[in-house]
């Protein structure tokens, strides 16, 4: 059940985040995206050491599971919108003008 309260979390934080933009189209979305990619490394950073906390016997599996669950769920979030990017560029540069 924590893991929903983490997606909804994760969502919720991004929809804001999404609702806070401001500035010309081009300068929020290369901020959205620069933001975005910030964020998945941060996250990659804390599964990291939860792994090497674990290793150290200060935290337990099931926190060191969550960590590494959150870091993939971000970085598959990030590959999504990725390749939701390509294929819209794509579709743009097919387009006779």
């Amino acid at each position: 059940m924590s893991e929903i309260k983490i997606i909804n979390e994760l969502l919720n934080r991004n929809l804001e985040n999404v609702q806070d933009l401001k500035g010309t189209p081009k300068d929020s979305f290369e901020k959205a995206l620069k933001e975005a990619i910030k964020e998945a490394s941060q996250v990659e950073q804390e599964a990291q050491k939860a792994i090497e906390a674990f290793s150290k016997g200060e935290i337990s599996i099931h926190q060191v599971v969550l960590a590494m669950e959150k870091a993939d769920m971000t970085l598959q979030t990030l590959i999504q919108v990725r390749n939701k990017v390509l294929t819209a560029y794509e579709e743009i540069s097919r387009m006779q003008v």
